[in-house]
Parts: C-alpha cells; sequence; structure tokens
C-alpha cells in the first residue's frame, strides 16, 4: 500500500504526463507559421512538466516509494483529474487556447486538492506549493492568450 504522500505525487506526476501530452498535441494543431508564439510557449510548459516530474520523482526516490508506471492504480486525485481533462477538438487558435485553459484549469484543481490532503509531510507540501505557483502562472498567461 503506497502512503498518501506517494499517492499524490504519483497523481501529480501522471497529470503532469498528460499535460506535457496535451502541449504536444496542442503545437501538433497549430495550424499557421504565425502561431509560432504559442509554439515556443506550449514547448516551455512541456519542459516545465517535465522537471516537474524530475522533481516528484525525486521526492519519491527519497521517500523509497515506486515512481509512476504504466501499471501503478490510480489515486483519487488522478481520477478527477482524468474527469475533466479537455481534448483537443479542433485546429484554430482559439480553440486550441480553449482546450489548453480548460487543461490548466484541471491542473489548478489537481493541484489545489493535493494541497488540501490533509496529513503531507511538510516537505511535500512545499514541493507541491511551490510547483502550484508556477503553474498559477502559466494558466494565468493562456488565460490571457485566450481573452485577447
Amino acid at each position: 500500500m503506497i502512503p498518501l504522500d506517494g499517492e499524490v505525487l504519483n497523481d501529480i506526476s501522471r497529470i503532469h504526463a498528460d499535460r506535457v501530452a496535451g502541449y504536444q498535441r496542442a503545437i501538433e494543431e497549430l495550424p499557421d507559421a504565425e502561431d509560432n508564439d504559442l509554439r515556443i510557449l506550449f514547448q516551455q510548459y512541456i519542459e516545465d512538466s517535465k522537471a516537474f516530474m524530475t522533481e516528484l520523482a525525486t521526492a519519491l526516490e527519497k521517500m523509497e516509494l515506486p515512481v509512476p508506471g504504466g501499471s501503478t492504480p490510480m489515486g483519487k486525485i488522478y481520477r478527477a483529474w482524468m474527469d475533466i481533462k479537455a481534448f483537443f477538438t479542433g485546429d484554430e487558435r482559439q480553440t486550441i487556447l480553449n482546450s489548453c485553459e480548460a487543461m490548466e484549469d484541471a491542473v489548478k484543481k489537481a493541484y489545489e486538492s493535493a494541497l488540501n490532503q490533509p496529513g503531507l509531510f511538510p516537505e511535500i507540501f512545499e514541493l507541491i506549493k511551490t510547483q502550484n505557483k508556477q503553474l498559477q502562472k502559466a494558466h494565468a498567461q493562456v488565460k490571457r492568450l485566450r481573452d485577447s
């Protein structure tokens, strides 16, 4: 049985794997060369998520817990994420930004849920809190672009 801290870190790591896939898909869907600003931004978000996944894996390894793999059972935060995760449904800039904002909304909710889990080790709470601050900036940036 994986302790709560491990379950939360596993869930968040899976969410970042989905975020990477979502932004890779968004890059593929961008129709025009003039959308290069979004390609650069989305690539940065991919790199951020990969860095977060590395931090999460390091925390799991320190706790001597397994790093998420395809066969690891899904925890409640990840199940909630799967329930609200957005899929890309078009190839226009506005549609892609709408989908990206929905994805960032889901990430935000998952992190809020993680931060509200009682009994997390203080260092795990701080790691999640620090990542959340950076993710909130990404969310705000995507929302600004969507609304412009």
